[in-house]
């Protein structure tokens, strides 16, 4: 938690830093110029966009439990790490309740190499586990300033999980699309009306999964409970296909 919100409170940092450097860019209308005539920001975030993104993703820490005869549990915890990238496609409303405020809905699709493992020493019993792929449908929130937007978001998620709990000569396995949700925030930022880079932090939970076995050669048993929750940092380029500055009608 103490990472996450580390992460989070930087994410926030940089965003302050680039609303205040961007708040002087707002059009202000000319001396002597009446305010409708004044060239002004148009909404620039409404419309849609496609991109791509590409972040690393670190999970909450699960449990592999062997037990032969006539020795007590041991219990070591593993967590899971790795990398993904995909694409993402959405669509903002800008000023439909505030000429600030930015409604939007999002979708992505990622690719991964998720995964971990944790073996109980010298009792021959190893867990494993891996997210190859994932994706979310998502609401977003935010506030526009100058090219800069600052925004909240959560939703829907889900992704290919996988899990393999070994116990000597016996295995069993678990793969299948888990489902959960996902919540976080970033910043987003207009380099030009067509294309925008973002930061952003979600938390991702598919939920979580046990399995159990015991060897019958050896007779030891074995359990691991998998943790399917995911926090993610990632970089995103957008392209939008309506944008711009026009002046107030």
């Amino acid at each position: 938690m103490k990472l996450t919100s580390g992460i989070l409170g930087m994410t926030l940092a940089s965003a302050m830093a680039i609303v205040s450097a961007n708040a002087a860019d707002m059009y202000r209308a000319p001396e002597g110029v009446s305010y409708k005539d004044a060239p002004i920001a148009a909404p620039i975030w409404s419309g849609s966009y496609v991109g791509i993104n590409g972040g690393y993703a670190w999970g909450r820490d699960s449990d592999v439990t062997a037990t032969p005869p006539a020795l007590p549990t041991i219990d070591p915890p593993f967590a899971t790490s790795g990398w993904f990238g995909g694409g993402q496609i959405g669509h903002n409303w800008q000023g439909v309740v505030h000429p600030q405020i930015v409604i939007g809905v999002e979708a992505d699709i990622q690719g991964a190499d998720i995964k971990g493992s944790g073996t109980v020493p010298g009792l021959a019993t190893t867990a494993e586990n891996s997210l190859d792929w994932f994706g979310t449908v998502r609401g977003r929130l935010g506030y526009s300033v100058g090219q800069a937007l600052l925004y909240g978001t959560g939703g829907f998620a889900f992704g290919g999980v996988q899990d393999k709990l070994t116990v000597a000569t016996t295995t069993k396995t678990h793969d299948a699309t888990a489902t959960g949700y996902a919540a976080g925030g970033g910043v987003e930022y207009a380099f030009n009306p067509a294309w925008s880079g973002t930061v952003e932090y979600q938390y991702i939970n598919l939920g979580s999964n046990s399995l159990a076995g015991t060897d019958a050669g050896t007779g030891i048993s074995g359990s691991a409970k998998f943790d399917h929750e995911y926090n993610t940092v990632r970089l995103g380029l957008n392209y939008h296909i309506h944008g711009g500055y026009e002046p107030l009608k």
